[in-house]
C-alpha cells in the first residue's frame, strides 16, 4: 500500500484471505478450515503440492463431511474449555443468594448523601415482601410501605 493508504480497496482480497487463513485461538483452527474443511492453498503452496503429487494422494483423505465433523467436534471442545476458563475468571466475585419473604435485609440506597440535610446514603433496612423471578425482590420498609423492586446484587443480609 502507499503511504497515504488510498489504495486499501485494491488490497481487500489479500486482507480477507489473511483473516480467513489465520488460526483463531478460540477455535484452534482457521475460519476457512472450519467452514470448508481444508486449509487455503496459495499459489506457491499449490505449485509445491502439485510438484510433490500430494494433491492426487487420497490415502489419508477424509470425505468432506467427515473432515468437517472432526473440525467441528474439536472446535466445540476448545470452545467449551474456553467457556469454562472464562466462567472462572468472570464469575469470580459472583454470589448465590436467595432471600425469603419476611426476611430483614439491607437495600442499597441510590440517593446521594447530603451533609446539609443530615442524610447519609448507606444501606437502608427493609423486609422482603415478595420474590419476583430468580433475582428480583419487592421490598417494604419498616412501616410496611412498598419501597420498590430491587435486584439481588443491591440487597445484603
Amino acid at each position: 500500500m502507499r503511504s497515504d493508504q488510498k489504495d486499501w480497496d485494491e488490497q481487500l482480497s489479500s486482507i480477507c484471505c489473511a483473516l480467513r487463513s489465520a488460526v483463531n485461538s478460540s477455535l484452534g483452527t482457521s475460519p476457512y478450515y472450519m467452514t470448508i474443511g481444508h486449509f487455503i492453498s496459495s499459489g506457491a503452496t499449490y505449485k509445491l503440492l502439485r510438484a510433490l503429487n500430494v494433491l492426487e494422494d487420497r490415502s489419508l483423505a477424509f470425505s468432506k463431511e467427515d473432515s468437517l465433523e472432526i473440525v467441528r467436534s474439536r472446535a466445540l471442545k476448545v470452545m467449551k474449555n474456553q467457556f469454562e476458563n472464562n466462567e472462572k475468571r468472570y464469575n469470580l466475585r459472583s454470589r448465590e443468594v436467595s432471600f425469603s419473604e419476611g426476611q430483614e435485609v439491607y437495600r442499597r440506597n441510590f440517593k446521594q448523601s447530603n451533609f446539609a440535610a443530615g442524610y447519609n446514603a448507606k444501606l437502608g433496612p427493609s423486609f422482603v415482601k415478595k420474590k419476583i423471578g430468580q433475582v428480583y425482590y419487592d421490598l417494604e420498609d419498616l412501616q410496611g410501605r412498598y419501597v420498590g423492586r430491587f435486584h439481588a446484587k443491591d440487597i445484603k443480609q
